[in-house]
Formats: structure tokens, sequence, C-alpha cells
């Protein structure tokens, strides 16, 4: 897969499972991104070193304030894959596919601290996923269907 393919490749992966990003609930978007990222690796990548995210994958979570016009404030819970290209320079070469499953706030939601943590390499996944699965944002959310969802690669 190269870059510019990314958010198909990531919806055909999830279509040949029988899903799609807006019915995901959080286990799956992080069981199925997880798998994701591990199988299917981007080959327009700076390669991954230990100075290098080339292909990397960032889980966040938190409270997101309303923007008048633009969204309503939320608890997004979202899985990104950034992506930095061989070719560009600086920002113009970071990439991200998103998938963020929004909530509506409620005052459990808004005691957990919003962050984030990131997975540099497909070797370093198990920690990753013990520490996500573990996260209290994964627990507030697990199980529910999101009242918004976005999936969309963009440039940074």
């Amino acid at each position: 897969m190269v870059i510019a393919e990314s958010e198909h490749a990531f919806r055909s992966f999830l279509k040949e499972r029988d899903t799609s990003p807006e019915t995901l609930l959080p286990e799956e978007l992080l069981s199925l991104g997880f798998e994701f990222f591990e199988k299917v690796r981007a080959s327009d990548t700076l390669p991954v070193t230990v100075d290098e995210m080339g292909d990397a994958l960032l889980f966040q979570w938190g409270m997101r304030p309303a923007i008048r016009g633009h969204h309503d404030e939320c608890f997004y819970f979202d899985l990104t894959r950034q992506f930095i290209s061989q070719t560009g320079e600086d920002d113009d070469a970071i990439f991200q596919l998103t998938c963020q499953l929004q909530y509506d706030p409620s005052a459990n939601l808004r005691a957990i601290p919003a962050g984030n943590r990131w997975c540099k390499a497909p070797e370093l996944l198990p920690d990753f996923k013990q520490f996500a699965f573990a996260h209290p944002a994964f627990a507030a959310v697990r199980g529910k269907a999101a009242n918004k969802v976005e999936c969309y690669l963009t440039g940074v």
C-alpha cells in the first residue's frame, strides 16, 4: 500500500471483515486498527528507525471543545496512523489516517484526562495493545456505539 491509498486500503480491510468505520465499536477500532498496522505496511514512508517514525500509530482520547459552526463538544476515542513520506519536507511529508469515534459528553467521560500514546513500530505493538485495552478511556466507551465517526486521510 502507498500512503495516498491508505484510507481506501483501510476501508477495504474493514469491508473484508464485514464492517466499516461508521459501525465500529471501540474494541473493534483497536483490534482491527492494530491488525491493519501490523499486516498492511506503507511502502513509500521513511524507514522506521530509533529516530524516525515513518509509519506509526497514535492512540488519543479526551474532551474536544465545541467550535461554533464546525462541531459540538464531544469525547473522542481515536486511533490515527501517521505516515512520513520519503518525499516532501517537514510537515509537507506527514500524513495521518484518522479514525475517530465521538461520544456525547458525560460526567464519567469528562473525568478522564485527555492524552495520547505513540506506537513507533509493529514490534512495539504488544505493549501498546496492552496499554490501550487497559486504559480508562477504553473502559468508559467499550461496547458503546459512537454518535459520530470520522475516518479520513489528511496532510498535517
